[in-house]
């Protein structure tokens, strides 16, 4: 398993294209090695301008769109599949540090318990064990 997640690092210069194409071009190279991958949403950055939320927002719904599609591919043939993780609304802004872009303890704790989440969600589906 893997966790890819979305950074928003260079979005304002690199684009939204830029930017999803990336992320995929990590997601697929794990699915060639028959890994199963989360992919995180791009956390917002309170200390940036409203630029960088419409643009983090456009990503986020392009990588969605981009993880289901390859998700129906991989059920379609039978192989390890692909998550979306949508972490936006589940890390607050008071989830910040002072900067605006890293995370607090509460933040880091929030994103770690979806992940674990996630882990135990797949590993049971992964045993047929989920209805």
């Amino acid at each position: 398993m893997v966790k890819v997640h979305g950074v928003g690092n260079g979005l304002l210069e690199n684009g939204i294209e830029a930017t999803v194409n990336e992320i995929v071009k990590v997601v697929e190279k794990a699915r060639k090695k028959n890994v199963r991958v989360a992919v995180t949403s791009l956390l917002r950055r309170p200390a940036y301008n409203k630029e960088y939320e419409r643009l983090h927002k456009e990503v986020n719904r392009d990588l969605h769109e981009m993880i289901l599609i390859m998700k129906a591919e991989s059920i379609r043939k039978r192989e390890v599949g692909s998550s979306f993780l949508d972490i936006d609304e589940l890390i607050q802004a008071r989830c910040f540090l002072g900067d605006g872009v890293h995370l607090t303890q509460e933040g880091e704790t929030k994103l770690s318990q979806r992940f674990i989440r996630w882990i135990r969600a797949t590993h049971l589906l992964m045993e047929g064990r989920m209805d």
